[in-house]
């Protein structure tokens, strides 16, 4: 069977009720890229986050962008640290993606408290709803917040993961890390790892994202959470992982505008040329996102398998779960079960490789039926 018949074959309807699930109210939608080459080419996908808001800080409609960069820590870790950029090179430290836990509450609120400005705010869906209670009961922080960002995701990782990566791609003992950086570079990418004396690795972001999507080491919160594209945010940006769009030469971002502020400020900024657009339905978002995101959304199917586990994750939509449904969420709470038990999780990273992708094409292809 050729690809584009399969494709056919397992490609997905959404009903409104599906849309309203996973998406929320939304106003507008498109795919678009960043203009400025720069922009674009440095981040992990089309650019278009770091584009807005180096328009809105250029245009005087904020101050400061919070806004959150990958570190490394004692030449030995990897973790996120939440910042304020003031311009568009301090923007740029931000780019790429970060599949490892961030802090957003100790963290980025704090900053937001200590902030004496306009300010545009980046997160993780999550997140933003955490900054959404915080604007309902302060007045002094909703006066201070002029648009957020929402970007998409999945589920995000604990620090063990991105540790024990490291220690396998370490050339020796006593390299230090000098820079990682998760995904870089068109359709699924590559990381990359610099360690001291400029010795450089290259991965396929498989190396890293063979684990990751497999639920290994998954932060628990993820685990009760729905939320794939940001109810909460102004715009909601991410990947778009459909198949006719892996060769060609420049990777788009989806974009939702969620309200009217959203709506604006995309085309305030593509009409000053900081971002192109093309029009974009949301079925053709859904599309690029068309595992993932009913995976994430479907509470029914989690608190069902977790509760074969002794977890108790509470059902938020009372759905009819199919036996597929069923599964992936039964290989999820497996998996991060797994990982938890500090007696066993060694043996993860000594399953071969070969085995571990097998085991994602078994569960992205039960995650794929109808």
């Amino acid at each position: 069977m050729g690809t584009a018949r399969l494709q056919n074959l397992l490609k997905k309807k959404w009903t409104e009720q599906d849309v309203l699930n996973m998406v929320g109210k939304y106003e507008q939608t498109y795919l678009g890229v960043a203009k400025n080459d720069r922009i674009r080419l440095g981040g992990a996908s089309g650019g278009v986050a770091t584009a807005i808001l180096a328009f809105a800080l250029e245009h005087g409609l904020i101050d400061g962008a919070l806004v959150c960069r990958s570190r490394v820590f004692d030449g030995q870790r990897v973790r996120t640290e939440f910042y304020i950029a003031r311009n568009l090179e301090q923007l740029l430290l931000s780019q790429d993606s970060k599949y490892v836990q961030t802090r957003f509450v100790p963290e980025a609120l704090r900053l937001i408290d200590g902030f004496d400005g306009k300010l545009a705010v980046v997160g993780l869906p999550c997140d933003l709803t955490v900054l959404k209670k915080r604007i309902q009961r302060d007045p002094q922080v909703a006066a201070k917040i002029v648009f957020t960002i929402g970007l998409f995701c999945g589920h995000n990782t604990q620090p063990e993961l991105i540790d024990s990566i490291i220690q396998k791609l370490r050339p020796n003992a006593n390299s230090n890390l000098t820079n990682y950086r998760f995904r870089i570079g068109l359709w699924r990418g590559y990381s990359l790892a610099r360690f001291d004396e400029d010795t450089v690795i290259e991965k396929q972001s498989a190396y890293y994202n063979l684990y990751q999507n497999l639920y290994f080491f998954c932060q628990k919160k993820c685990l009760y959470c729905h939320d794939h594209f940001a109810f909460n945010a102004d715009i909601a940006i991410g990947d778009i992982w459909s198949y006719h769009l892996k060769n060609t030469n420049i990777k788009y971002n989806c974009l939702i505008c969620k309200n009217e502020r959203g709506s604006e400020l995309i085309s305030s900024a593509h009409d000053a040329g900081y971002i192109k657009l093309n029009p974009a339905t949301i079925e053709e978002i859904l599309d690029g996102q068309a595992r993932g995101a009913p995976t994430h959304n479907n509470t029914s199917a989690k608190s069902q398998a977790a509760a074969r586990f002794g977890m108790n994750i509470p059902d938020r939509h009372n759905r009819k779960v199919k036996w597929h449904q069923y599964m992936v969420a039964w290989i999820i709470i497996f998996n991060y079960n797994w990982s938890m038990n500090k007696k066993y999780s060694w043996l993860i990273f000594k399953i071969p490789r070969k085995f571990l992708k097998a085991y994602l094409v078994l569960f992205k292809g039960l995650e794929s039926l109808k």
